[in-house]
């Protein structure tokens, strides 16, 4: 009986010096926010105030390890989020618009950036925040292109609460 106090005595100081030698840092606190995405809506390039969905739109990441092509499919939507190469100043992506149908169109975009680290705590580490650069995207204009132009409405990328990127088509 003496042996079981003493165990379950021992246990217990052992877990309590344990759990207060933990500081703040020590843990990533849940829903702490991460490196954040680049959020694009689609509008009409005749009215370019209307939003426009994209009928059906597979994108290939360009930039992915080992040569792999990361498909995303986006069906009827008028909005994306894109996550930003974090190794490179930019992020290259090929839009296949209306795949799989007759009238499919791609365009090869190259989103160009600059990133900046910033440090939230020993156990999260850190996050990125990106900046998009003053030439924002290449691989728009030519004649057979279905992205016909885009505006910057926020060039610094550090939430995912509204859009930072209208593209017109």
């Amino acid at each position: 009986m003496m042996k079981k106090n003493c165990l379950s005595i021992l246990t217990l100081t052992f877990c309590f010096g344990f759990f207060t030698k933990c500081e703040r840092d020590d843990i990533c606190i849940e829903g702490t926010q991460g490196t954040p995405n680049l959020i694009v809506r689609f509008f009409d390039s005749d009215n370019t105030s209307e939003l426009k969905k994209v009928p059906f739109l597979l994108i290939n990441d360009l930039d992915s390890p080992n040569e792999e092509y990361l498909n995303r499919y986006i069906f009827g939507a008028d909005s994306i989020s894109i996550q930003l190469n974090e190794t490179k100043d930019f992020t290259q992506l090929k839009f296949f618009y209306d795949w799989g149908s007759e009238n499919q169109n791609i365009d090869t975009l190259k989103f160009n950036h600059n990133r900046i680290d910033e440090y939230i705590n020993r156990a999260c580490g850190f996050r990125g925040q990106f900046v998009l650069k003053e030439k924002a995207i290449e691989g728009i204009g030519t004649l057979d292109s279905w992205v016909k132009s885009f505006k910057v409405i926020k060039d610094s990328i550090s939430n995912e609460n509204s859009m930072h990127l209208a593209i017109y088509h």
